[in-house]
């Protein structure tokens, strides 16, 4: 079973042209990261989901395929969450 993830509350992106600097509150670090893993951040602050979820609906608004979507993210999934940057979503249920 796949764990759903969400966006923690307080996760602040600032563009800087061809990265942007995003700020963790739950490590306290700032981070420069591209725009793909940007992207992952809003997904999951919409609506908590997995890789698969993300790549999907990243793949409904641009002109490439949920599989190659996935293929690229796959590596920054994991950075993004020892980063602080999602939380399982049951983490913030009921609060």
């Amino acid at each position: 079973m796949t764990v759903a993830l969400r966006t923690p509350a307080g996760v602040r992106a600032i563009d800087l042209g061809p990265v942007w600097a995003v700020y963790s509150p739950l490590s306290g670090q700032t981070l420069i990261l591209n725009t793909e893993a940007v992207a992952i951040l809003e997904v999951l602050r919409e609506e908590p989901g997995d890789l698969a979820h993300v790549c999907n609906s990243l793949a409904g608004d641009g002109q490439h395929d949920a599989g190659e979507i996935e293929a690229r993210c796959h590596g920054a999934w994991k950075q993004l969450i020892d980063a602080g940057l999602l939380e399982p979503s049951a983490a913030v249920e009921g609060c």
